[in-house]
C-alpha cells in the first residue's frame, strides 16, 4: 500500500476534545500524522484559513485497527469551530524502526 491521505471537515468541533476517524486502511502499527486548520464551509474543499483561534493544536495521536483517534484544542472565546484536518497514513512498507 502506499501512502494514503484523507481530508475531513469536522463542523462545529469543539474546543478540547477527542476525535475518532475510522478508516479501514489504518492499524495499530500504522505511523499516522493529522493535521488541522480552521475552515468555511463553501464550494472550495478545502477552504482554510488561519484566523483568530490560533494555534489549533493536534495531539495525542493514537492508531488503532480500523481507525485513530486524537485531540483538538486552540486559543481564544471560540468553544466550537469549523476544522479541516489532512490525515496521513504512511506506507508501511516505508523504512521505519522502534525501540
Amino acid at each position: 500500500m502506499a501512502t494514503q491521505h484523507f481530508r475531513h471537515l469536522w463542523v462545529g468541533a469543539p474546543r478540547l476534545s477527542r476525535y475518532t476517524f475510522f478508516w479501514p486502511i489504518i492499524t495499530n502499527s500504522s505511523f499516522v500524522l493529522v493535521t488541522a486548520a480552521e475552515g468555511r464551509l463553501s464550494a472550495t474543499v478545502p477552504d482554510r484559513f488561519i484566523g483568530d483561534a490560533k494555534p489549533i493544536v493536534v495531539g495525542n495521536i493514537a492508531a488503532h485497527d480500523g481507525f485513530v483517534e486524537f485531540t483538538l484544542w486552540w486559543y481564544g472565546d471560540f468553544p466550537f469551530l469549523n476544522i479541516w484536518t489532512d490525515i496521513t497514513v504512511f506506507d508501511p512498507d516505508d523504512p521505519s524502526g522502534a525501540n
